[in-house]
């Protein structure tokens, strides 16, 4: 079977009387049944009508308001208002105008002659030919009121399950509605002015059926915007793309340029080049067993008040009794995570880590490429210079705690709007810290070099200030991911 990818299709609502055959309709204005706390029977919290508070039903069941009168809906009235501004001047009945059957269309007509009133419109509303232009925005609202003309009329206007708009009763006892609450109320008040008869097109329903197309526009726009925009429900919770354990990056130019060909810090075509934060985040579970077990490991146990830190000033390790929430913070998932994300302050991430008034580690940084983390200059061998010792910062810390383990994963690449198979695939992770990093070995117990297998390839440089916080793909995959 062959199925194609089409867009989300949306139509108006036609509340006909088989679609409310089993509906219920809102009528009472009343909020409660007499002086009683149980909501009113026919009113717009009714348990009779939405279900009873707290139930499935609540948030599911609809009702509508019988309006009586015939009205536009909001959609088409926005876009016929759009398209010439004296349409609205006649249904408000602040402009007159004649109508003219050579051009099937209302001309401005300001003497005794003239005509107005939503009955004078309505009179001719199939009748209009909507003049089209150029503009495509002219031609869209032309297309759809063309679509939708003899279905543009009603009389009933849905309420939503009153489980999405419930009256809310405070600690203080007071009760907050909803301010869609209101609007439906306004439209039961101005409907409980109209009586029906044969003649529902009569100009003495003029004022009345404005106002109530009015509260309907006012209704529709409340609902537009819950649903709209990046925080908008629909939006939030069907049309976002979710980042769990994933990154949204910005692309960059990977730099394919190598001194030496096959140099271990050289990314293949297989490889995307990614920030260190992208990656921590986007592997946000390793990263925290990554910091939980490595050099934190060596400095604080779960349920110890008393851990070794390092005094500023001397740079001796020293038993230092800490807060709970210190404890807290270096120790559980969560803390962790806030010690992930105090990462995302570039002006951080060179500066030294500290706890409770000290430093947390040492590193030492030879000039033959070397690195070791430490905690007392003591244990500094006498041979090498201390000048080669700094505190520990954000970003060694981070990226040492699992520099073996960073590029060892891969990812899914894709870029949105996806224009074909190519924009989405698999690619290794190849990790950058500062722009431009260094491949350093780190030392064992003995501070002598491990081998290849402890090679930091992309070691921060400590006298640069940018750093990595984009994605790179290789220059192969740019076309295939309509990027340039």
């Amino acid at each position: 079977m062959d199925f194609k990818m089409l867009p989300t299709q949306l139509w108006l609502l036609e509340l006909t009387d088989e679609r409310v055959r089993h509906l219920r309709p809102v009528t009472s204005l009343d909020i409660y049944d007499g002086a009683t706390a149980n909501f009113h029977e026919d009113g717009l919290y009714s348990t009779s009508i939405f279900g009873r508070v707290g139930t499935r039903e609540r948030d599911e069941r609809f009702s509508y308001i019988d309006i009586k009168a015939s009205i536009m809906h909001p959609k088409v009235f926005r876009d016929l208002v759009a398209l010439k501004g004296l349409y609205k001047g006649i249904l408000s009945g602040k402009e007159t105008a004649r109508w003219d059957d050579e051009i099937k269309d209302f001309v401005a007509d300001k003497s005794s002659a003239g005509q107005t009133g939503y009955s004078f419109f309505i009179s001719h509303w199939k009748d209009i030919v909507l003049r089209r232009n150029k503009s495509p925005s002219r031609q869209q609202r032309v297309d759809f009121i063309e679509k939708y003309r003899d279905k543009a009329m009603t009389s009933r206007v849905v309420v939503i399950p009153a489980g999405l708009r419930d009256l809310e009763i405070g600690d203080n006892g007071q009760a907050t509605k909803n301010e869609i609450n209101d609007l439906y109320y306004k439209l039961i008040s101005i409907s409980n002015t109209i009586i029906k008869n044969r003649d529902m097109e009569s100009p003495a329903l003029d004022i009345p059926r404005y106002s109530l197309t009015m509260t309907f526009c006012e209704i529709y726009d409340l609902l537009e915007q819950m649903i709209q925009g990046k925080k908008g429900f629909m939006l939030n919770r069907w049309g976002s793309r979710k980042v769990f354990n994933s990154t949204r990056n910005v692309l960059s130019v990977m730099d394919t340029s190598s001194s030496v060909l096959g140099e271990p810090n050289a990314p293949g075509y297989d490889a995307t080049v990614l920030g260190l934060f992208q990656t921590a985040k986007g592997l946000q579970p390793l990263t925290i067993h990554l910091l939980r077990n490595s050099y934190l490991s060596n400095i604080f146990s779960e349920g110890e008040s008393s851990v070794p830190l390092i005094d500023k000033k001397t740079w001796q390790q020293e038993i230092t009794s800490i807060a709970p929430e210190t404890r807290d913070e270096w120790t559980t998932k969560e803390g962790l995570l806030n010690v992930l994300n105090s990462y995302s302050d570039v002006d951080a991430r060179h500066r030294p880590v500290e706890v409770e008034g000290r430093y947390l580690a040492l590193i030492y940084k030879g000039d033959d490429m070397t690195f070791k983390v430490f905690y007392d200059i003591r244990d500094l061998p006498s041979h090498l210079d201390k000048k080669k010792v700094s505190p520990i910062t954000l970003v060694e810390l981070l990226y040492l705690s699992g520099y073996r383990e960073w590029n060892k994963y891969f990812v899914s690449v894709t870029r949105y709007p996806v224009t074909g198979v190519e924009s989405i695939y698999p690619s290794r992770v190849y990790v950058k810290t500062t722009t431009v990093g260094e491949v350093r070995y780190e030392l064992g117990e003995d501070w002598e070099p491990m081998g290849d297998e402890f090679r930091a390839l992309e070691f921060p440089r400590a006298d640069i200030n940018s750093f990595m916080d984009s994605q790179a793909p290789h220059s192969s995959r740019l076309k295939g991911l309509n990027a340039d």
